[in-house]
């Protein structure tokens, strides 16, 4: 289905708004796969992108009426599907030892002991620290992918990551080779960190 134009969408949004079921539907439709890939990108699982859609369709219904129309259509549906998609990140990573990601590939190849004195010690972080911690080394995002995913500058997600290493080893008592949870490829800046 080809996209509508901004004013055709802003329309739909507008008669969803008044709720009108079937400009509901054909909104959905119309962005449903723009809006999955969103999803995807930032939760890298398709289950998971999938039951984000379910909470931004229904999200879309409740808060068309909210939608001030001087915003473009699109970039009011994403932001939801994005804040969709990290409580769905967040609801995954919730909890000591991070259980709910023992499938995965990368938190699969550490052992449940360390596992879990990660897990302590990333309770003593900010969740913002936390949070980029966790989205680098356990779900192998690049920097630039987590700047998108939290909407803030890549110096940004830098600078928490670099704060965060540091209050992990003082946690730890020790420097934390984190570089085994990205298979052994540590960044440069990884490296300098390291090396201190």
């Amino acid at each position: 289905m080809d996209i509508p134009t901004e004013t055709a969408t802003k329309r739909l949004i507008e008669k969803t708004a008044q709720g009108d079921q079937r400009a509901f539907e054909e909104l959905c439709r119309a962005y449903e796969n723009r809006l999955f890939r969103a999803a995807l990108d930032i939760v890298h699982d398709h289950d998971t992108a999938n039951e984000v859609m379910q909470d931004v369709r229904l999200a879309i219904w409740e808060a068309a009426k909210n939608y001030k129309a001087d915003s473009q259509p699109f970039t009011w549906m994403w932001a939801i599907v994005r804040h969709k998609a990290i409580g769905a990140l967040r609801r995954r990573l919730r909890g000591a030892g991070f259980t709910e990601l023992q499938a995965g590939d990368e938190v699969s190849r550490v052992t449940a002991e360390l596992d879990a004195v990660i897990g302590e010690a990333l309770k003593k972080l900010s969740p913002e620290y936390r949070l980029v911690v966790i989205l680098t080394y356990y779900l192998n995002l690049s920097q630039y992918h987590i700047s998108q995913i939290l909407g803030c500058p890549v110096g940004t997600v830098k600078s928490r990551l670099s704060s965060a290493l540091r209050q992990l080893q003082k946690v730890l008592g020790s420097p934390l080779n984190l570089q085994s949870f990205r298979g052994g490829h540590p960044s440069r800046r990884e490296k300098e960190f390291y090396e201190r």
